[in-house]
């Protein structure tokens, strides 16, 4: 998600919901046993909404603002895998659609289809459909998940204290690196620095340097124009039509914009990024498209990832964790191409009922999304900015870029030549990372992981980065004289 703060964001999310998610919709109908508790503790009752705020709008800004109560979840339709060698059926609801009943069941719409002799997209309220015989295949046990990668880190804490308001885990590394061996000669590291943490967007500067390797080996160009359409088109604000490499890239990273990465992406290709980012850096792994790993948390990939109930989609998921490189590669791919049958909208939709249903785990950010620890991505954008093997053009044109990243103290309280960044933003997850130039030549680098915050929403982790970069000021100067 982007880092930098979006106050129309929530205002499209509301306007999407109250377009689509019209009665019957499984968080407010006219049971009043259910309910929404609103942040200051309000306990709503779906009746009483539904009977004094006609307004769908003003529905839907609560169900996006609210945090779902338990008996919310409970009520909330969630089916199980039915009984062994028993024929499955589903009882087609007002509003339901294959895709939706899809997602639901875990069924493919195409099996659906062929089940259910259907030949389009209409169906009736109570029609009946087939789902197949049941016959569970039991999943493996997943192997408990690495939570570290690469050695332990000793190096000293800063001298300045985390900011008050950061909660749940930190994991943080900061170092000062010789620009001819690339290797870092002083550090300071908060948390397990070699704690397995999802990156947000911030594993995008990988993506820009794929990108530019590709330029370099002629592959691509600055001025090749590469189009925008619904299949590649990821979540929120996106640019559209044909647009050249080099408006994407200033996109990707000026603006976080997840369609212009996703794009990029694709075009260099899911092994491609894959291998040149794990030859460099072995912890850090960036395979899936925003798109992807949003959409594969948010269950719209049934027949690979299954959000049949919580437990079966833990272990699907941390079954991809704990593939090898190769066979994690081979998948990532599956998940890119899927989700090139669904639409942005569908994705950020489903996404935010993901958030508040009984799915959301906090270990499927780490199981699903692109990883690192703070001290390999710190390394890694040190390797890129000294190492990384582009021609000085290309070397200038990724300067150029990340410069226009997010973030960087207004007033930085040391000199410096360069200062590029690329922050990323989810549910309680923020990411700060950056690479800083210092008048003798060396190169500092960092990497801020924060997951597990008690701070919920991406908007209010993102209101954390302006106080965040005038700690990381204070941290940075110490370090570099």
């Amino acid at each position: 998600m982007p880092p930098t703060h979006n106050p129309g964001r929530k205002a499209r999310r509301t306007a999407v919901c109250a377009a689509e998610l019209r009665p019957p919709y499984p968080f407010f109908t006219s049971d009043s046993s259910r309910t929404v508790t609103t942040p200051s503790g309000k306990r709503l009752y779906a009746e009483s909404i539904m009977a004094k705020t006609p307004n769908w709008t003003m529905i839907c800004g609560l169900l996006l603002a609210a945090t779902l109560s338990s008996s919310t979840l409970a009520a909330a339709p969630v089916m199980g895998p039915p009984a062994a060698d028993t024929p499955a059926t589903y009882a087609v609801q007002p509003g339901d659609t294959l895709s939706s009943i899809s997602r639901r069941t875990g069924v493919p719409v195409q099996v659906l289809q062929r089940l259910n002799g259907l030949t389009g997209p209409d169906l009736r309220p109570g029609q009946l459909l087939q789902l197949g015989v049941a016959t569970p295949v039991p999943l493996a046990a997943a192997p408990a998940p690495a939570t570290t990668c690469g050695p332990a880190v000793s190096a000293p804490r800063p001298p300045v204290p985390l900011p008050a308001f950061v909660t749940g885990k930190v994991s943080f590394y900061a170092a000062v690196y010789d620009p001819k061996t690339a290797a870092p000669v002083r550090a300071y590291a908060i948390g397990p620095a070699n704690q397995v943490m999802p990156l947000a967007s911030a594993y995008k500067t990988a993506v820009l340097w794929a990108t530019l390797r590709d330029v370099d080996a002629g592959r691509l160009t600055l001025n090749t124009r590469l189009e925008t359409t619904e299949a590649n088109r990821s979540i929120e604000f996106y640019s559209r039509g044909s647009n050249t490499v080099s408006h994407l890239l200033q996109a990707a990273i000026g603006k976080s914009e997840n369609t212009a990465s996703d794009i990029l992406h694709r075009k260099v290709g899911t092994e491609r990024v894959a291998a040149l980012v794990a030859e460099r850096s072995p912890c850090t792994q960036v395979m899936l498209t925003n798109k992807a790993q949003w959409g594969a948390q948010a269950g719209l990939f049934p027949e690979l990832i299954p959000p049949t109930n919580h437990d079966v989609m833990l272990r699907a998921a941390q079954q991809y964790q704990a593939l090898g490189l190769k066979e994690r590669i081979a998948f990532a791919s599956r998940l890119n191409a899927r989700s090139l049958q669904v639409t942005g909208p569908a994705v950020e939709r489903d996404l935010d009922v993901y958030f508040k249903g009984p799915n959301y785990d906090l270990a499927l950010d780490t199981a699903l999304q692109n990883i690192s620890t703070a001290r390999s991505y710190a390394d890694f954008l040190a390797y890129l900015h000294l190492k990384g093997g582009l021609t000085p053009q290309s070397d200038k044109v990724m300067r150029a870029m990340l410069s226009q990243g997010c973030c960087r103290p207004k007033t930085a309280p040391f000199p410096y030549s360069y200062w590029g960044a690329k922050a990323g933003s989810g549910w309680r997850l923020l990411t700060l990372t950056g690479a800083v130039q210092l008048p003798n030549g060396r190169l500092m680098t960092y990497a801020y992981l924060n997951h597990e915050s008690k701070t919920l929403d991406a908007e209010l982790m993102e209101a954390q980065i302006r106080p965040l970069m005038v700690w990381l000021g204070s941290v940075l100067g110490p370090l570099g004289r």
